[in-house]
C-alpha cells in the first residue's frame, strides 16, 4: 500500500505529502527498531513489528486522504473492466523484472564469488550491490515522479510539452549519471572502507570492483528513465524489453561467461557491460518510436 499510494500521490498532484510520509514512515521504522531491539529487547520480533507499523504510517494516512475526497483523485465505487486490467499488468511487466531481476542476479553474483574469492568475495560484492541500490535511487525516484507528467501530456495531446519534458530528463538523467559515476569511482575506497575497514582482503576486492563497477552508473540512469518512460507511454513491450535486458538477460550470460576468462575481473565487468549494451538498444528503441510518440 505504501508503495502504490506513492504513485497515486505524485498522480494527485501531491508528490510533496509522499515524500513526507515516506520519510515520516523511515523515521518511524527507526525509532521502534531501537524501543523494540535495544530497550525491549525483543530481537527479530521487534524488527518486524517497527517496520510493520512504519509500513502503517503512509498506508493509514493515505488511505483517509484518498477517501475524504480531498484531490480529483479519489476512491469510488468501482467499475470492473477486465481489459483496462490485463493492459495494466502488462503495462508493468518491466517493473515486475526489475524487482524479479534483484534476487536472481544476487543469488548468481554470490554463487560465482563464493567459487572464486570464498566469504570474502561474497562480502565484497554485497558492498557494491547495496551501494548500488542506494546510488541508482536516484534514477528510480526521478523516473517514477516524472513518469505521470509524461502520460498527461502524452494523453492530452501536448506534443510540445512532451517534448520539451522528455529533452529535459534526458538532459537531468545525463547529468545525474555523470555526478554519480565520479561519485562512485572517487569515492569506493571510502564506502569499501565504511563497510570493510577491520577486513584487508574484503577491503581489497570492493575497492578493486568499485573502480570497474563504477562505469555501469554512466548507462543505468538513461536506461531506467527510458524503461518508465515506454511504461508512461503504455509500450510495456519496450519498457519490459529494455529492463529484463539490462536486469536479467545481458546479466545472467556475462555471469556465466565472463568470469571463465577473466576471473574476478568479469564479475565486476558483467553489469557495466550489460548496462553498455542496453544503452545501445534504448538508444534504437527511442529512436524508432519517435515519431509514434513525438517525443523528440
Amino acid at each position: 500500500m505504501q508503495v502504490l499510494y506513492q504513485n497515486l500521490f505524485v498522480t494527485a498532484g501531491k508528490p510533496t505529502l509522499g515524500l513526507v510520509l515516506s520519510v515520516l514512515a523511515g523515521i518511524a521504522n527507526i525509532v521502534f527498531d531501537y524501543v523494540f531491539i535495544v530497550l525491549l529487547r525483543m530481537g527479530i520480533k521487534g524488527a518486524a513489528l517497527g517496520t510493520g507499523i512504519g509500513y502503517m504510517i503512509p498506508t493509514v494516512i493515505g488511505t483517509v486522504f484518498f477517501l475524504t475526497g480531498r484531490s480529483e483523485l479519489h476512491f469510488c465505487k468501482p467499475k470492473m473492466d477486465v481489459g483496462v486490467l490485463i493492459k495494466s499488468c502488462s503495462n508493468g511487466v518491466s517493473e515486475m523484472v526489475s524487482q524479479l531481476s534483484t534476487a536472481v542476479t544476487t543469488f548468481l553474483f554470490n554463487a560465482t564469488m563464493m567459487k572464486l574469492l570464498g566469504e570474502d568475495g561474497v562480502a565484497a560484492i554485497t558492498v557494491i550491490i547495496y551501494s548500488q541500490f542506494l546510488l541508482t535511487t536516484l534514477y528510480i525516484g526521478f523516473s517514477i515522479g516524472v513518469a505521470p507528467v509524461v502520460s498527461y501530456n502524452y494523453g492530452s495531446g501536448n506534443v510540445n510539452q512532451l517534448k520539451k519534458i522528455v529533452r529535459i530528463c534526458f538532459r537531468f538523467i545525463t547529468a545525474v549519471s555523470i555526478f554519480v559515476f565520479l561519485f562512485s569511482f572517487f569515492a569506493g575506497e571510502s564506502i569499501a572502507r565504511i563497510f570493510a575497514e577491520n577486513n584487508k582482503n574484503v577491503f581489497k576486492i570492493t575497492k578493486a570492483g568499485f573502480t570497474i563497477f563504477s562505469f555501469s552508473f554512466l548507462f543505468s540512469g538513461c536506461n531506467t528513465f527510458a524503461s518508465a518512460l515506454f511504461t508512461a507511454l503504455s509500450n510495456g513491450k519496450a519498457s519490459a524489453a529494455i529492463s529484463f535486458l539490462r536486469t536479467i538477460g545481458f546479466i545472467t550470460v556475462f555471469l556465466l561467461v565472463l568470469p571463465h576468462f577473466l576471473q574476478v575481473t568479469g564479475v565486476w565487468l558483467a553489469i557495466p557491460v550489460a548496462e553498455m549494451l542496453t544503452f545501445i538498444l534504448m538508444i534504437y528503441m527511442i529512436f524508432r518510436y519517435s515519431k509514434h510518440y513525438n517525443y523528440l
